[in-house]
């Protein structure tokens, strides 16, 4: 929370340490989150077309953002363009590690699974 502002009269609960929020007064009750620092990472997408083969590539950012609403404990992690509303990955902290590990594990030559490999199950 950002030190300058009075704490809210809605606001019960300290802000996490990862919060970067400026909660104000008239904030309306669905807008009453505590988020990180938004991460904008550029990549390269691949987008089906209706009838394509192929995926054409696109350049755009991802944007990832640690959040959890006021009042609520469970946190999430948001993955997702920023003006893409229903296209989005809402991953519990535990999940987006384990999907963090698995993108890592699947880009390292030394641990990457050889062409023939089956499907393989990340730990629970």
């Amino acid at each position: 929370m950002d030190g300058d502002h009075t704490r809210p009269h809605w606001l019960h609960e300290p802000c996490p340490h990862w919060c970067a929020s400026t909660h104000r007064e008239d904030d309306a009750p669905e807008d009453r989150h505590h988020d990180s620092a938004p991460t904008y990472v550029p990549v390269v997408i691949g987008v089906r077309e209706p009838g394509g083969a192929r995926p054409r590539t696109q350049i755009t950012d991802l944007l990832v953002v640690r959040t959890r609403r006021c009042g609520e404990p469970e946190e999430w992690v948001f993955v997702g363009e920023p003006d893409q509303d229903r296209q989005y990955l809402a991953l519990a902290p535990d999940s987006a590690r384990r999907v963090a590990a698995a993108l890592v594990d699947q880009l390292d030559p030394a641990t990457s699974a050889p062409p023939d490999a089956t499907h393989r199950s990340v730990d629970r």
